[in-house]
């Protein structure tokens, strides 16, 4: 199949443009900073441009669309929904009568969103009531994927997302994903940066309190002690899930959870973490939002025929087996 990949030099996109050429698709790369030139073929353009829209488009069967701005400080508003709300208008409108078959749509767990879910687990059947701009937009994206969808006659898949990341990311203190889930000093700067309410305030406070200049973990709790529990997917389970959604005819126009089989306990996987990375733990009670959520991605196994092969101890696991050897 003849894929497009919006958004090929990102994280995720560009691992999946390399996941679709292994598996004998002819992929062609598009994002604003030009994909990798091992790609078939690769474009730099922007979602707002037609004509880069038209050429990227050109002889494709299947759009991969990934290219997104995850934001979430006010000065960004604007560009979330130019990008994620027109953009994807764009796009869609764009492929209109090339007779693709198959469009499939990163969407995210935040237009539910997980971090407030009214029930566990959580399902596709969830209401969605996204309580922040970048939920909004993915929302608002996947409303004009299902309309122009039906409209134009392009087969559609939705796939809402969980936290996804790479092995490697989990142990790296410096890493935007990973850093300041996982690390007090990259939290504390993390914080730093985002609008100064008082739960970011006083979670700043707390951090600050058992910081040390060498790098530590911290173990979230909530206000009533509670370790912090979520779902991680890897990047290599996920690239297989947005494969099936490309391939597959029972996914059209069906809507997805995209993740890991379960949720972890922050106590549990922090202190496993400790033994490959050998730095200290402390537990921390936090004042901002509380991660307590369980997603069930039934539903995708069921219709897709994938279970995803890693969880986070396995991932801790590969990433160990490549860190590098203390020097001597």
């Amino acid at each position: 199949m003849r894929v497009l990949v919006t958004g090929a030099s990102g994280r995720i996109g560009s691992a999946l443009a390399g996941y679709l050429k292994s598996q004998g698709h002819w992929v062609r790369g598009f994002d604003l900073v030009k994909p990798s030139d091992q790609l078939d073929d690769s474009i730099a353009g922007s979602l707002n441009d037609n004509d880069a829209l038209e050429q990227a488009l050109d002889g494709v069967e299947a759009v991969a669309h990934l290219a997104a701005l995850m934001a979430w400080h006010p000065k960004d508003l604007t560009r979330l929904f130019e990008i994620n709300v027109t953009g994807t208008f764009q796009l869609l409108s764009a492929a209109k009568g090339r007779g693709l078959k198959r469009f499939a749509f990163a969407s995210s767990g935040e237009v539910y969103p997980e971090l407030n879910p009214r029930s566990l687990p959580i399902t596709e059947d969830h209401p969605t009531l996204p309580t922040s701009p970048y939920g909004m937009t993915k929302l608002l994206g996947e409303t004009l994927v299902r309309n122009l969808g039906a409209q134009h006659d392009i087969p559609y898949v939705i796939l809402r997302f969980s936290h996804t990341q790479t092995a490697d990311e989990l142990l790296d203190p410096n890493g935007p994903v990973s850093g300041p889930r996982f690390h007090i000093n990259a939290k504390i700067r993390q914080l730093q940066g985002m609008p100064q309410t008082e739960p970011v305030q006083k979670t700043i406070a707390a951090l600050q309190a058992v910081a040390t200049v060498p790098e530590q973990h911290y173990i979230s709790l909530n206000q009533s002690g509670e370790p912090f529990m979520m779902g991680v997917c890897d990047v290599r389970d996920l690239c297989k899930w947005i494969a099936l959604g490309l391939t597959r005819d029972a996914a059209v126009g069906e809507t997805f959870n995209i993740g890991g089989l379960h949720s972890f306990k922050f106590d549990e996987a922090i202190r496993y973490m400790a033994r490959v990375t050998g730095l200290p733990v402390r537990e921390v009670r936090l004042f901002t939002t509380d991660y307590r959520y369980e997603t069930s991605i039934q539903k995708a196994v069921d219709v897709l025929g994938y279970t995803p092969e890693y969880d986070i101890f396995k991932m801790i696991d590969d990433a160990a087996t490549r860190r590098p050897a203390p020097s001597v």
